[in-house]
């Protein structure tokens, strides 16, 4: 890849980009680091940082894409299935680490922190405050590994 050239360094920002979900999706926020990127795609740490100079920063990479995955696995043609679909997402792994992105996002004080709050404030527009607000209950009893009574079933 030319990283001298303009076209090279547009895809070697693409590529440390995917790369930053990839690792997301598959291992969780805490698992993308410089050094994890660098062992995928085979660029020095240094080379990463003038992409993304900061943990903040990698969070640029996200566009919209978490946001996309988590509603794609959600059924809003009623209440029922809204809390169904939930329910089952909360069984795959890339949607689970999503979820503890969000919740953990309240103890950051930077731009993650407002990108968690768009996306909750996107999801509340889309689906309804109260049902979101039931949802995340049932998503950090299930983290908890505690036994929820939701719509007659067990769940945890």
């Amino acid at each position: 890849m030319a990283k001298n050239t303009r076209e090279g360094a547009q895809q070697t920002e693409v590529m440390i980009y995917q790369t930053i979900i990839d690792i997301f999706m598959e291992q969780g926020w805490d698992a993308v680091t410089y050094g994890s990127i660098a062992k995928r795609t085979g660029l020095s740490r240094s080379g990463i940082q003038r992409v993304v100079p900061t943990k903040e920063a990698m969070t640029d990479a996200f566009q919209g894409q978490v946001f996309n995955y988590v509603v794609g696995l959600i059924d809003d043609s009623s209440h029922h299935t809204i809390k169904l679909s939930w329910q089952a997402a909360l069984n795959e792994p890339k949607f689970v680490h999503c979820i503890k992105y969000l919740i953990n996002a309240i103890n950051e004080h930077s731009g993650g922190k407002q990108k968690a709050t768009l996306g909750l404030q996107r999801l509340m527009d889309m689906l309804g405050q109260q049902i979101t607000v039931e949802l995340l209950g049932l998503s950090v009893a299930h983290l908890l590994d505690v036994d929820v009574v939701w719509d007659g079933s067990q769940s945890a």
